[in-house]
């Protein structure tokens, strides 16, 4: 009876230890390497807080061999899964913040047996089938010999990104390269998945480009903006540099209208120039048929106080992308003494800058 219980005991305890199903794991990686070129015009309509914009697909790049550290002829399994190349989570589930204007979700739709694998994925996703040299789909084990692997892949290729925008922006907004995700692989001998810490990148996805939006702005509703300066007796215009004897400066006002910016928190500025000038602040108006030399100019301020240059003259404008700014103009005598009686005119070009 001893001999009968003692020898029961021993194939029990010989089963529980067994290691028959016990899985080998590791990494796998590649030189993959897949982007997309954003560049693009945006319309106002698709600049706006909380605007979702899929980007087209596929991205460009070229098949690569995946590598990983099983022995040579070991018949194993292939996982996968999506690792996120942004530190920071975007405003809206699945996103992750690009910059200060878009946050960008990356789906990727060729993992084999699946679609729409994002970063946000916590499970190794396991390829059906198995690699091995000789099999059919060929060893994915870099300790075998190179003509018994398996065949390149675009694994990363269709991925799908989509921007979110968080906040409006104007003008061009510039994206670096920058790595947005990357697709990662690992192997097992069965069909326990190794840890997502072991497995390593294979595919890089990449983005670049600039995107405009176009300003839009209406400058006095596009019409030309006409100042008089009225009518002015040659004999109390003589005095060099100096307006007429007498004389009050015409005010006016450039109204400008760029939509709703306040959101975006772009500097703008107005910018004046004129490809006839004399001391930057003084427009030709008239030149002497005789020499060419300018006799009559035009002069403008800003409130009556700062003088406005007539190259690259700066005037801010209002945070809301709304207003109107008041200036004043008057003539100057460029040569002092009389001057010939005759019309005069200048003429300066008016743009809208977003910084």
């Amino acid at each position: 009876m001893r001999n009968g219980i003692s020898t029961a005991a021993s194939v029990v305890l010989l089963a529980l230890f067994s290691p028959a199903g016990y899985a080998i794991t590791g990494a796998c990686s590649a030189k993959g390497s897949f982007s997309a070129n954003v560049s693009s015009d945006w319309t106002q309509d698709q600049n706006v807080t909380g605007r979702t914009l899929e980007l087209p697909t596929p991205l460009t790049g070229n098949a690569y061999q995946i590598e990983c550290t099983c022995e040579a002829n070991t018949k194993v399994g292939l996982f996968y899964t999506v690792t996120s190349g942004l530190s920071q989570t975007g405003k809206v589930g699945g996103y992750y913040r690009l910059n200060n204007n878009l946050d960008i979700q990356t789906e990727v739709d060729d993992i084999p047996g699946v679609t729409g694998v994002t970063p946000l994925n916590t499970q190794a996703i396991r390829e059906s089938g198995a690699y091995q040299s000789g099999g059919s789909n060929g060893s994915v084990c870099a300790a075998d010999p190179a003509d018994t692997r398996a065949a390149p892949v675009t694994i990363g290729a269709n991925t799908r990104l989509t921007f979110y925008v968080t906040k409006p922006f104007l003008g061009e907004l510039v994206i670096p390269d920058t790595l947005v995700a990357s697709v990662r692989a690992g192997w097992s001998t069965n069909t326990t998945p190794p840890s997502l810490s072991t497995l390593q990148d294979i595919a890089e996805l990449r983005i670049q480009g600039s995107i405009t939006v176009p300003q839009n702005c209406k400058i006095n509703q596009g019409d030309i903006i006409r100042v008089d300066l009225g009518f002015i007796n040659v004999s109390r215009f003589t005095t060099k540099d100096r307006m007429p004897d007498g004389y009050t400066p015409v005010k006016f006002e450039i109204r400008y209208d760029c939509g709703d910016t306040s959101e975006m928190g772009n500097d703008m500025e107005m910018q004046i120039d004129s490809n006839d000038v004399v001391n930057q602040y003084t427009l030709v108006a008239r030149r002497r048929e005789t020499d060419n030399v300018p006799d009559v100019g035009i002069q403008m301020s800003r409130d009556g106080s700062q003088m406005i240059p007539f190259t690259n003259g700066l005037l801010s404008l209002d945070s809301s992308g709304q207003g109107a700014i008041s200036l004043e103009a008057w003539p100057i005598n460029m040569v002092g003494g009389t001057l010939s009686p005759g019309k005069y005119s200048g003429t300066a070009t008016i743009t809208v800058i977003v910084k």
